[in-house]
This record gives structure tokens, C-alpha cells and sequence, in this order.
């Protein structure tokens, strides 16, 4: 029996530069869009880059897999019982759904595109399981797939920390070996998804996915065991050569290796493969020197920590949930039409609306919300929770 790693104390790390990194990936994810919507995306390089912002669904899913799978490898490594399945569900539910059943009601109801959304079409919204089902993607709704995805991960992380931490005994070797299998699993899926399965949303399904929360998950691994965590540390402080890197495969992922820039052809299997071999990479080097190293030291780890960033993180998901209802109302409201070339304007107009919609949205639905998270801890739970203390106060943040 492997004896329980003594883990090292980091009561001070909050990891507050990841809400920087969830406002990032969702101003990404708008710009995206709004250069869709205007036709930009084949004005040259600045309609590549705008074309692969969708990166920052990838930040997403790294985030996201780092905090939520912490809680667990720092109880394994600790020797503590396991945090409880049912609260993190439960927490998890409360933080996703209130809004995006609003936002979904508001968009079935409001947009005239949806007038004829059926039963079915309802069902599969409001259960997150649109990307399951042919034609359920209502107009101002399309980009929830990724939260389709992100939910799936919610419901299969318990199952995959247990695979790879069984019976609560900490293997760092085992998480990596595991997690190197998984993720060759899900980029060869990403790749043959499109022909394999006749549904045309199959591409968006987890196993696609996978790698992404993976290259999280085993940041999280990494950063309760201490002998490797020293050593890591001291290679992320180096945080411009981390991002400089992953400007690099940026770049390369705007080419056409990943595939055709519009969305009238589908990219090749050899291209979805490295689109998601590289955007996972690309994601890891950018959250790795955020998660290790020194976590305030250097302007620009200061800076995003500050107030401005860390409010905008706190708000990102409904930046994320509302900016295509109003991007898409905006544009028919003010008469511009699609491929309107009008980038500045729509930009500028989606997110004037949209960042105060989403500050209202976080102050009287969201946090009032989360409110009723609280949990009564059973005597395992209160265990797991000092374990993952001595690790991190914010692995179990309720924007996590």
C-alpha cells in the first residue's frame, strides 16, 4: 500500500489569475463570433486569427478541468476521503443551469427564427442535450454545445478521477499514463468523429473533447505532488516563454493544417486531429505558468489578479451564455444584415449590451443563486475538504 504523500501547504495560492483566463477565453469566443456574423473571416491573417478564437473554449476546458479535479488528487494524495459526488454535482447545477435556462427561454420565446421550435426542441435545450439530437440547434443558441460538452465532463469527472486515482491511492505515474491513453483516445475521435458517426453534431461530443480537460486534470495531478511541483515551479516562472511558445502554435493553427477557415467544408480527420492536438497545447502553455510558479510575482501576473480582470471572470459566463442572443438581436434591430463588414460596430455594440446584462445577471441571479450551495459536510466530506485546503483555497471557488 502506497503510503499518502505528505502534501505541501499553499494556503496562500488562490490561483486568482484563472478568472482572468475565464474572461479571456470568453471575449475570445465573442470575437469569434462577431467576425463570423460580419465576414471577416477571410480578410487574410486578421480573418484567420478571428476564425481560431475559438481557442477560448479550449481555456475553458483546461480551467475547468484543473479546479474541478483538484478537490479529488489532493484527498487522494493527502489519504483524505474523497469529496462528496453529490455536493459537487449539486454545486455544479447550481452554478450552469438557472441562467442558461433563462437564456434558452428568452432565445425560444423572443428570437422570430425560433417561432416554430417544437417540444423536442425544448427538451433538448433545456436538458443540454442538443448536440445529441439532429436540427436542435435554435438560432442565438449554436455556441451552447460547448456547455453541452463542458456538463458532459461535470457528470463523467468522478468516474475519470476514480480511474485514474483507484481506490483513493495517489499514483502520479498512473494519472499520467492513463491520461496520455485517454487523450490519444479523444484526438483519434476528434478525427474520425465526422465519418463515423451519422449525426452532424458528433464532432461536439466530450470524447472530442477529452483532451482538453485532460491537459487540466493533469496540471491538477502535477500540483499536489510536491517533488514535481518544485520542479515545475521553478520552470513556469519563466511565464513569457510559456506564452511566446504558445503564440507560436497559434499561429500555426491559423493555417490551413487545421483545416478550411469558413464553415461551408468540413476540415479532413488529419486536420480536426491536430486542430485538437494544438489547441490543447496551445491552452496547457497558457494556464501552466498561471498554476505554477510564483503567482503575484511580475506585472503581468499582478495585472490579472487586479480588480478589473478578476470582475470580468467573475462575470464571464454570462458574457459567454447572452453575447450571441445580442449580437444576433443587435444586428437585426439596427438593420446590418450578415457579412456586413461592420466588425467595429458589432463588436462594439455586443458588448456594451452584453458586459452589463451579465454583471446584472451575476449580481441577482448567479450569486444569490449559489448562495444555496451550502452542503452539510459529513465527517469523510470535512476530511476531503482540509485535504484539498492544504493544497488550495480555490479549487472548490464558486465560479469554478
Amino acid at each position: 500500500m502506497t503510503a499518502p504523500i505528505e502534501v505541501r501547504s499553499d494556503l496562500d495560492r488562490r490561483f486568482l489569475t484563472l478568472d482572468a483566463l475565464r474572461a479571456v477565453g470568453a471575449l475570445m469566443v465573442v470575437l469569434t463570433h462577431v467576425g463570423f456574423q460580419t465576414g471577416r473571416y477571410p480578410q487574410g491573417w486578421t480573418g484567420a486569427m478571428l476564425a481560431h478564437f475559438d481557442l477560448g473554449v479550449a481555456l475553458f476546458f483546461v480551467v475547468s478541468g484543473f479546479l474541478l479535479a483538484r478537490p479529488w488528487f489532493a484527498a487522494s494524495a493527502a489519504g483524505a476521503a474523497s469529496p462528496s459526488t453529490g455536493r459537487y454535482l449539486w454545486k455544479r447545477a447550481l452554478r450552469i443551469l438557472p441562467l442558461y435556462w433563462v437564456v434558452v427561454t428568452v432565445c425560444l420565446l423572443v428570437v422570430p427564427e425560433n417561432s416554430d421550435a417544437d417540444v423536442g426542441d425544448w427538451i433538448a435545450n433545456l436538458t443540454l442535450t442538443q448536440i445529441y439530437v439532429e436540427d436542435s440547434h435554435p438560432h442565438g443558441l449554436a455556441h451552447m454545445w460547448s456547455l453541452s460538452t463542458e456538463v458532459a465532463f461535470y457528470l463523467a469527472l468522478p468516474l475519470v478521477v476514480r480511474l485514474l486515482t483507484p481506490r483513493d491511492r495517489f499514483d502520479l505515474r498512473r494519472v499520467l499514463v492513463v491520461s496520455l491513453l485517454l487523450t490519444v483516445g479523444g484526438v483519434v475521435f476528434a478525427g474520425g468523429a465526422r465519418t463515423w458517426f451519422d449525426q452532424p453534431f458528433a464532432a461536439e461530443w466530450l470524447p472530442a473533447y477529452l483532451p482538453w480537460f485532460l491537459g487540466g486534470t493533469t496540471l491538477a495531478a502535477c500540483s499536489v505532488d510536491p517533488g514535481l511541483r518544485a520542479r515545475l515551479d521553478a520552470a513556469a516562472r519563466d511565464l513569457v516563454g510559456w506564452w511566446l511558445l504558445a503564440l507560436g502554435l497559434f499561429v500555426a493553427a491559423c493555417t490551413p493544417i487545421t483545416g478550411p477557415t469558413m464553415l461551408v467544408d468540413a476540415p479532413t480527420p488529419a486536420e480536426s486531429a491536430l486542430k485538437c492536438v494544438l489547441y490543447g497545447a496551445i491552452a496547457v502553455c497558457v494556464v501552466f505558468p498561471l498554476v505554477f510558479g510564483p503567482e503575484l510575482e511580475g506585472p503581468v501576473r499582478r495585472w490579472l489578479a487586479g480588480p478589473v480582470p478578476s470582475a470580468l471572470g467573475a462575470i464571464s459566463y454570462g458574457i459567454f451564455a447572452m453575447h450571441m442572443f445580442v449580437l444576433l438581436m443587435g444586428i437585426e434591430l439596427l438593420g446590418l444584415g450578415t457579412f456586413n463588414d461592420r466588425f467595429w460596430t458589432v463588436l462594439g455594440m455586443t458588448l456594451v449590451v452584453t458586459i452589463p446584462l451579465a454583471t446584472l445577471s451575476y449580481l441577482f441571479l448567479e450569486r444569490p443563486i449559489m448562495r444555496l450551495r451550502g452542503w452539510r459536510a459529513s465527517a469523510p466530506d470535512r476530511g476531503a475538504a482540509e485535504a484539498a485546503a492544504a493544497t488550495s483555497t480555490t479549487a472548490t471557488r464558486e465560479n469554478a
